[in-house]
């Protein structure tokens, strides 16, 4: 009984190690954490008058880029079927988001506001343009969208 305990145990050990390790080799675990410090940086910034915040002297648009591509990988199929990373659209994450980007002087501020816009109205119909755009400002290379997921 004991042996079969043990065995047990350490199965289940392998198995949330492996599920662990590929989260964290997609990179969803630093996007969510990402997502964590957004939903605190906004909390600290509400209490402040609404201004505008260079971007460079706040939070990196790299971070928010990610995070919207990871979004969008939700919706999408790739060419090459490699989609690296999902994070849920979650209406929550979508007000944090769409909060920070209002208050920060990003390049394509418009344009990311615009994208969260339809997401909150779950418009997915420009997710391959929008999964493009936004993994074409990562460098991407591998997981080109050509279309909407069904």
């Amino acid at each position: 009984m004991i042996t079969i305990t043990i065995i047990l145990i350490l199965v289940i050990i392998a198995i949330s190690s492996f599920f662990y390790y590929k989260e964290r080799s997609s990179g969803n675990i630093n996007a969510k954490s990402n997502i964590s410090e957004i939903e605190k940086i906004n909390k600290e910034i509400s209490k402040e008058t609404s201004i505008e915040i260079k971007a460079d002297e706040y939070y990196p648009i790299e971070k928010v880029y990610d995070i919207l591509h990871r979004m969008s990988n939700t919706k999408i199929i790739a060419e090459d079927n490699q989609i690296w990373g999902r994070i849920s659209m979650d209406p929550k994450y979508i007000a944090s988001l769409k909060s920070l980007i209002e208050r920060v002087d990003y390049e394509d501020k418009d344009y990311m506001l615009e994208v969260l816009s339809r997401w909150e109205n779950n418009d997915f119909s420009k997710a391959v343009e929008e999964h493009n755009y936004f993994w074409k400002k990562l460098g991407g290379t591998i997981g080109k969208a050509i279309s909407l997921k069904e």
